[in-house]
């Protein structure tokens, strides 16, 4: 197992965020040692250490997965952005994104 040294979402962040661990069974492929999230307050949004086919997410980055019109899709994003975002901010990468 990887040390939690080698997450790419750290405590603070995690705490920052008010993100809690997913152990839901979502339509995507993990990596072994990735962890999800379910972002607070927006329905089926997760932020992953790891993107919708099991390729870990390089350092300081993170995959925002969502519900889109084909099922289950995401964007690449840095960790910084994620930190920076308001949920309002999050809401309209989503809905930005959601058509594919």
């Amino acid at each position: 197992m990887l040390d939690t040294n080698q997450f790419n979402l750290d405590k603070d962040t995690i705490d920052q965020l008010g993100i809690l661990r997913c152990y839901k069974n979502i339509n995507a492929q993990i990596a072994p040692n990735a962890r999800v999230f379910e972002y607070p307050n927006i329905e089926n949004v997760y932020i992953m250490e790891s993107d919708l086919y099991g390729n870990t997410m390089p350092k300081g980055s993170c995959f925002l997965a969502f519900e889109g019109r084909a099922g289950l899709m995401g964007i690449h994003i840095t960790i910084a952005t994620l930190r920076n975002s308001s949920i309002e901010d999050i809401r309209k990468l989503v809905e930005d994104n959601h058509a594919g």
